[in-house]
C-alpha cells in the first residue's frame, strides 16, 4: 500500500534529499526520502531494543568513532523517546 504525501520542504530538506538521492542511487526523491525513513526506523528499533547502545563508525584503520545523532540521544540512553 502506498499513500501520497504532500509536504512543504525547506531548501535544507531539498538539499538533504538530493544528497541522499545521489549517495544511495535512489531512483527518485521520493525513494530517497523513503530510504532515509527506513534507515531512521532501523536505528530507532535497534536503540529501543538495546538501551545504552551506541552507534559507532569503524575507520579504515580499525579505530572506532561514536556517532552522535542528537535526535536519537535520549533514545540511545534509555530506550525511550523524549516525548
Amino acid at each position: 500500500m502506498t499513500k501520497k504525501v504532500t509536504m512543504n520542504l525547506t531548501d535544507w530538506d531539498v538539499e538533504n534529499a538530493d544528497v541522499i538521492l545521489e549517495s544511495t542511487q535512489a531512483r527518485s526523491k521520493a525513494h530517497a526520502v523513503s530510504s532515509a525513513l527506513s534507515l531512521t526506523r532501523f536505528l530507532i528499533d535497534e536503540l529501543k531494543q538495546r538501551p545504552g547502545t551506541e552507534v559507532l563508525l569503524r575507520n579504515p584503520d580499525g579505530s572506532q568513532m561514536r556517532l552522535v545523532v542528537p535526535e536519537l540521544e535520549q533514545l540511545s540512553k534509555t530506550g525511550q523517546s523524549g516525548r
